[in-house]
């Protein structure tokens, strides 16, 4: 009788700890080209359009890692990424982002 119960108690710590973990992540169909660095009072263009003045009342910035950044929303694929600087280019790279990533740009 004690082989049955010892058994049995074994069988229920064993399915007890056998339970699964499952997690789902929803994937966004937008990426992000993210600029740290000196970028304030600078102006970027993203493929060859009308540039956007990057100041503090132009776009909302946030902390990450102590710094500040901010971030514009981009199809996937690639793009032509321009930042200047009174009238000087002082980034000019083409890029690919891939669906829900960040591409993050140092402006110097």
């Amino acid at each position: 009788m004690l082989k049955y119960i010892v058994l049995g108690l074994s069988l229920l710590f064993m399915t007890a700890c056998g339970s699964s973990y499952k997690a789902s992540t929803q994937v966004t169909e937008q990426a992000f080209v993210q600029l740290t660095g000196n970028f304030w009072n600078t102006q970027i263009s993203l493929d060859n359009q009308a540039p956007v003045m990057v100041t503090e009342d132009t776009v909302e910035s946030f902390e990450l890692h102590d710094k500040d950044v901010v971030r514009f929303p981009v199809a996937p694929g690639p793009h032509l990424v321009t930042i200047s600087r009174n009238g000087s280019v002082i980034v000019k790279r083409k890029i690919y982002v891939s669906n829900s990533n960040v591409f993050e740009v140092m402006v110097p």
